[in-house]
């Protein structure tokens, strides 16, 4: 029984601390952006590997995501000033998918996956 309430008091903890921290990270002034402060960008999702395996996913920005499903290869792209993010899923176990992204024309990401059913999760956060 100590143990349980050992537990209980730590997690008890962690979740206060957890409720005061984020307490007071809304009492922050929040900075201030002007508009334009960032530039937009191109953001290119290129999805290649073994020609014709399937694939199923999402891409998008802060203000949105589009669901997907398709056949390498593909390429997918929106216009973004903060940042895109996106996740990309064999739908079959033989075969390599790869996820390439470009910003503006110029590659910043490339990974890919050979597991069956593998996935590749991409996330891109751009500054001023």
């Amino acid at each position: 029984m100590p143990r349980r309430v050992a537990a209980l008091a730590i997690g008890g903890a962690i979740a206060a601390l957890s409720a005061l921290a984020t307490g007071c990270m809304s009492l922050a002034p929040r900075p201030e952006v002007r508009p334009g402060a960032f530039a937009e960008r191109t953001v290119v999702f290129s999805i290649e590997g073994t020609s014709g395996i399937g694939f199923e996913g999402s891409y998008g920005t802060a203000t949105g995501s589009t669901a997907v499903r398709g056949r390498v290869p593909a390429q997918f792209t929106v216009k973004t000033r903060v940042a895109a993010a996106a996740t990309f899923t064999k739908t079959q176990a033989e075969g390599v998918l790869s996820v390439r992204v470009l910003v503006d024309g110029t590659e910043v990401f490339a990974r890919s996956t050979s597991a069956p059913y593998g996935t590749v999760l991409v996330t891109r956060a751009f500054g001023p």
